[in-house]
């Protein structure tokens, strides 16, 4: 068990887990399961749309099982859509 999976137990905020999942990956090369790949692209894809209806499924994605990576990812797109544009597009001010 790698060492930076300890601090995933203790539940960390959504950014410092994020941060050690995508650590994860590059260290152990892995790119998620097919499955996983297209739930993490719907959650872009929804966020990207940004309408009424795509944030209502992005909330019941993040009322899912705590600590998953699909909760956390659609809780965090409902975050990045509730600071508005410049929180999605740091380009966005230029």
């Amino acid at each position: 068990m790698s060492p930076l999976r300890a601090p995933l137990g203790r539940r960390p905020s959504l950014e410092a887990a994020q941060r050690i999942e995508r650590m994860l990956d590059r260290i152990e090369c892995r790119a998620p399961p097919p499955e996983k790949l297209r739930e993490l692209r719907a959650v872009e894809a929804l966020e990207s749309i940004a309408t009424p209806n795509a944030r209502a499924v992005l909330r019941a994605l993040g009322r899912g099982t705590p600590g998953a990576r699909l909760t956390r990812e659609a809780r965090a797109a409902l975050q990045r859509l509730n600071q508005g544009p410049a929180a999605r597009d740091p380009v966005a001010d230029h």
